[in-house]
């Protein structure tokens, strides 16, 4: 498991696209002593750049001949090719994805926020302790509480640093506000309180729904999902998003009327399934977003 690899920065607007386009120019953009020149940003900020962009599995690093270099993944491309901007919110939701599934061990704290963390609501403190106990359990060696502590500051404006609509010029705030996913509120007693929210499943995006049931068909090798699993299972809809039955259930009803890919319900033993049509996710992904490029012009 991994802690407080962002260096304390939060994922802010327009990091994407310059983080992607720097690693398609030059894969060893990130070995580069003068990187931070060349982006616009701090030293420690191209640090965290870096964390983020493995942690949302838009970049990979490998090693050629002895040297190290990073390559765009295939998300990676589809994203600078079609929303570098991250105008859609399929974008945030399909990376938000990728960090609560924490597959390159960078996101622990995502992963145990979403997956792990069954309170709705809980003030700051008591969400650290609550970070610090579970850390506790797993780790052999004792971590910093300082780290951890990082770690939850970071998570927190992560998702509700929201932009400044009276300063065009605002680039702090993080794209990932606009999917409602956690609020910040102050209480009487000095400390912040925290709350998961449950959003409307079209802030989300009905591609990125769509998306993550294919990826997880796949993953784990099977043809049917039960709406349990939907509702309750690590990394999928119900933990990802906050989401409940209901609203999980009116979008499986909306991807069940997809004109290309549409789902089928399957009932078995008494229990609702469903079956998605066979076809490699980012496959899917590719021909979604040109779909809406040729429709909507995004």
């Amino acid at each position: 498991m991994a802690y407080a690899r962002h260096q304390s920065f939060y994922f802010r607007e327009k990091w994407l696209s310059k983080g992607l386009n720097a690693v398609q120019q030059e894969n060893h953009f990130f070995f580069d002593e003068l990187a931070f020149e060349k982006v616009g940003l701090g030293k420690n900020m191209v640090e965290a750049l870096r964390f983020w962009l493995i942690a949302f599995n838009t970049i990979e690093e490998v090693n050629i001949e002895g040297q190290k270099l990073h390559r765009l993944t295939q998300l990676g491309e589809l994203i600078l090719n079609q929303d570098k901007l991250s105008q859609t919110n399929d974008t945030l939701s399909i990376l938000q994805y990728e960090l609560i599934r924490n597959e390159h061990d960078q996101s622990t704290v995502f992963d145990w926020f979403f997956n792990h963390y069954k309170e709705t609501v809980a003030s700051k403190p008591d969400l650290l302790n609550s970070f610090i106990f579970w850390v506790s359990q797993r780790e052999v060696k004792e971590i910093s509480e300082k780290s951890l502590k990082k770690d939850i500051d970071c998570i927190v404006q992560f998702y509700t640093k929201s932009e400044d609509e009276n300063d065009p010029e605002d680039v702090l705030f993080s794209p990932f506000s606009r999917l409602g996913l956690v609020k910040s509120e102050p209480s009487g007693e000095g400390h912040e309180i925290i709350k998961k929210i449950s959003p409307d499943i079209h802030d989300i995006g009905i591609i990125a729904l769509h998306y993550i049931l294919l990826h997880y068909c796949v993953t784990n090798d099977v043809e049917l999902i039960s709406v349990n699993e939907i509702v309750s299972n690590d990394q999928m809809w119900g933990k990802a998003f906050n989401l409940s039955r209901n609203k999980i259930i009116e979008a499986l009803n909306i991807l069940s009327n997809h004109e290309r890919y549409p789902i089928q319900y399957v009932r078995t033993n008494n229990l609702d399934y469903i079956r998605v049509m066979r076809i490699e996710p980012m496959d899917f992904l590719r021909a979604e977003y040109a779909r809406r490029v040729v429709n909507y012009g995004i």
